[in-house]
């Protein structure tokens, strides 16, 4: 069965930004403009980015924000890697709000977030179930 995370990033968030987190985490990224999608190196977590053409709300249940999506990052992994995805999921977002100051959310398809970036800095929801 395979399940996803998605990371709605707000407006003025560029691919290559996602690209220079996920070439620092030493995943294999190339032709920057034109990239859509690969797999996270250990794991072998798929991801996919979707840059929005017009800003949308977040989807994420409950979360009331004052800020647009402009680009969604989803994760994509079977139930059982699970917890090696989320064990490069999480420093991907970490090292991302470190170098970029966007605000975002990292939710379990939609229904249960795991995590928050806003102007407090970020908050990991632990602990995640497996």
């Amino acid at each position: 069965m395979g399940l996803m995370m998605a990371l709605e990033i707000e407006s003025g968030a560029a691919l290559e930004e996602i690209t220079q987190t996920l070439t620092d985490l030493g995943a294999c990224v190339k032709d920057i403009p034109l990239i859509a999608g690969g797999l996270l190196p250990g794991s072998k977590c798929g991801y996919g980015l979707t840059l929005h053409r017009y800003p949308m709300r977040v989807l994420a249940k409950g979360m009331k924000v004052n800020w647009t999506v402009g680009l969604t990052m989803t994760f994509h992994f079977r139930a059982s890697n699970k917890m090696s995805s989320m064990a490069e999921i999480y420093p991907f977002i970490e090292l991302f709000a470190e170098q970029h100051p966007h605000r975002f959310v990292l939710s379990f398809e939609y229904e249960r977030v795991y995590a928050v970036r806003d102007e407090k800095g970020l908050d990991l929801r632990w602990p995640f179930s497996a």
